[in-house]
């Protein structure tokens, strides 16, 4: 038979800084208490409460007390409450009830009262407290408790009697998931290890785990060798961020980042020493946000640009891939590495300050001559790169990274000098001017490079002559056909548009009945082909001829046939081409002239220093 007692202040429940009401919950715990049952119950009978926040005991800890119960039994009492006839419900003292079942006893020694949920809490938060020691999830548990029962930080910091910063770091443990829960209780890692670890989300933490701390167990003497480099994968500077973080409909359900709960900036109390540096912790939320805003970005790109195709830097990965696959009119896009394209960006403006000084006595303080020789050379690569934009030869493309997405302009075909070593810039020959480590070979090639760069000034004179021909020609046949002759440019152009329409198997045709010298001509001549094909039977519609011919791409590049056709015809409408080459040409004289100087000047420096050597 079990024994039965009455048992007299079994238990005090500390009142320590609560409020009235909170005291007077209190004194009611403490007379039910005092009017408990004593009881030697069987442990079969004893059910575990689903309301203590204690979830994790020490295995080995646990084996420990049980030996040390087979010796001498189990001297405090449990607390119980009855839940039915001979049924109870643990109220405290679950780890000695542990232990027993693993010691093999069959009955333990019991105080039972008759408690609400409410007291039932409050006990097992005032036994925790007040046990020596307790491990920090422990006391997080005891602060998620009272948290529960509507307690502010300030009544938690008061009843723990531990400053605000105490609790909000407990608050903190609580992020753990269970498996880190287990390590920290197992002195796998160190709390303070625990608090950097709890900075993750709980995905975060899972993914973390199964690659790093999976094995824990399997080493006897665990250790993290650099836990901030490992966990570096898992948090993300917001302000390196390639989205706005302030947007809220990025991703509605997750909103901005500013405010969130995985942002540690919005969390001070919690994350301190990351307060300052608005890390994000949430790893699938930030790629999540991430692929929204690429996603964002490269659908206006294409609505915007209209590429010809989509330019990566290598292989894509992916999730690159999976993202663009999900834009139809990206997916139908042809896709080139950049490694295996040209890309055609702007020309950089010489700097004024590269042309300054100070380490010649013999030369003036600025170069003024070499400034303006670099700026004229940069308003010509300008003039040039727009040219190249303008003529068709190159395509649109937009190149998709890792957060950024870029429009370009590109062609399908390598440089020339892709495999070959670049040519020094007319900037790195300053820069080494201007330290003393200038060459005679380096001044040397300066000087090829510039007379190169005056041949191709003078093409793109032709051109610029030939763009404002034509611009100027097209303009006079908007404004209508009213009092137009046909010239016999027209009627050689009506024949190169008809000759040059021919398909393979017409042109030989033709050739063979009507022209069989045609080998004989110099195609490049554009004169000699002009005048033999004039020859030929006039034509008709002189406006519709003049049309077409500007109309052809080709008609904008003097080097093309269509163009030198255009130029005859223009002359023979009276254009007064003459004034546009004569102003060309001032231009180019102007030019030639401060090219002659820096000639000059550079011939000067290589006297001085082979002068020296």
């Amino acid at each position: 038979m079990i024994m039965t007692t009455t048992s007299k202040n079994r238990r005090k429940i500390p009142a320590v800084a609560l409020s009235e009401e909170n005291q007077k919950a209190t004194q009611q715990i403490t007379n039910a208490l005092d009017g408990a049952e004593f009881k030697l119950v069987k442990v079969e009978s004893i059910a575990f409460s689903p309301l203590n926040y204690r979830k994790y005991i020490s295995e080995e800890a646990l084996q420990q007390f049980a030996q040390e119960l087979k010796q001498h039994g189990i001297i405090s009492p449990l607390t119980l409450r009855p839940l039915s006839a001979n049924r109870y419900e643990l109220v405290a003292g679950e780890r000695r009830l542990r232990a027993a079942k693993l010691a093999g006893i069959a009955a333990v020694p019991a105080s039972v009262a008759n408690l609400s949920d409410e007291q039932v809490t409050e006990i097992q938060l005032a036994e925790n407290l007040q046990r020596e020691n307790p491990h920090p999830l422990e006391e997080a548990g005891a602060v998620k408790m009272m948290q529960d029962s509507g307690k502010s930080i300030q009544e938690i910091a008061l009843r723990l009697g531990k400053s605000k910063a105490f609790v909000y770091s407990r608050i903190r443990l609580l992020a753990l998931i269970e498996p880190f829960q287990e390590m920290f209780l197992g002195d796998a890692i160190t709390i303070q290890e625990a608090f950097a670890i709890a900075t993750l989300s709980a995905d975060s933490q899972q993914d973390f785990f199964a690659s790093v701390c999976n094995k824990w167990k399997n080493e006897k003497h665990f250790r993290f060798h650099n836990l901030d480099y490992a966990l570096d994968r898992f948090r993300y500077d917001l302000k390196e961020a390639p989205f706005n973080t302030r947007d809220k409909k990025l991703l509605p359900d997750a909103g901005a980042c500013t405010g969130c709960q995985f942002n540690t900036a919005s969390l001070k109390s919690l994350f301190p020493e990351y307060a300052k540096q608005a890390i994000c912790t949430n790893k699938d939320c930030y790629h999540k946000k991430c692929a929204a805003h690429m996603l964002l970005q490269l659908s206006a790109a294409i609505q915007e640009h209209q590429p010809n195709a989509l330019l990566f830097n290598g292989e894509p990965s992916e999730y690159t891939l999976e993202l663009v696959q999900s834009i139809p009119e990206a997916a139908a896009l042809p896709c080139y590495s950049c490694y295996d394209i040209s890309i055609y960006g702007p020309p950089e403006p010489p700097e004024r300050e590269d042309y300054e000084n100070g380490y010649d006595d013999d030369m003036p303080d600025f170069d003024e001559e070499g400034y303006k020789a670099a700026l004229e050379e940069y308003q010509t690569e300008t003039v040039e790169h727009n040219m190249l934009l303008q003529s068709g030869k190159v395509l649109k493309g937009v190149v998709v990274a890792e957060g950024q997405i870029k429009c370009v302009f590109f062609s399908k075909e390598l440089p020339a000098t892709r495999n070959r070593q670049q040519p020094q810039t007319a900037k790195q020959v300053q820069e080494a001017i201007k330290a003393g480590s200038a060459t005679p070979e380096l001044l040397q090639a300066e000087m090829e490079r510039i007379q190169a760069k005056e041949i191709r000034a003078k093409e793109i004179d032709r051109e610029k002559v030939q763009l404002v021909m034509h611009q100027q020609f097209t303009e006079v046949l908007e404004n209508g056909f009213a009092d137009l002759q046909l010239t016999p440019a027209d009627h050689a152009a009506a024949r190169l548009l008809v000759y040059q329409s021919l398909d393979y198997k017409s042109l030989n045709k033709v050739k063979e009945m009507l022209l069989p010298n045609t080998d004989d001509f110099d195609r490049d001549n554009n004169d000699q082909f002009y005048e033999w094909i004039s020859g030929l039977t006039d034509s008709q519609f002189s406006y519709l001829i003049r049309m077409a011919v500007t109309g052809k791409p080709e008609s904008k590049s003097p080097n093309h046939i269509t163009a030198a056709f255009l130029y005859k015809v223009a002359r023979g409408a009276a254009l007064n081409i003459e004034a546009i080459e004569q102003q060309q040409a001032q231009k180019a004289a102007t030019r030639q002239t401060r090219v002659a100087e820096r000639i000059k000047e550079l011939e000067k420096r290589i006297g001085k220093l082979k002068a020296k050597e």
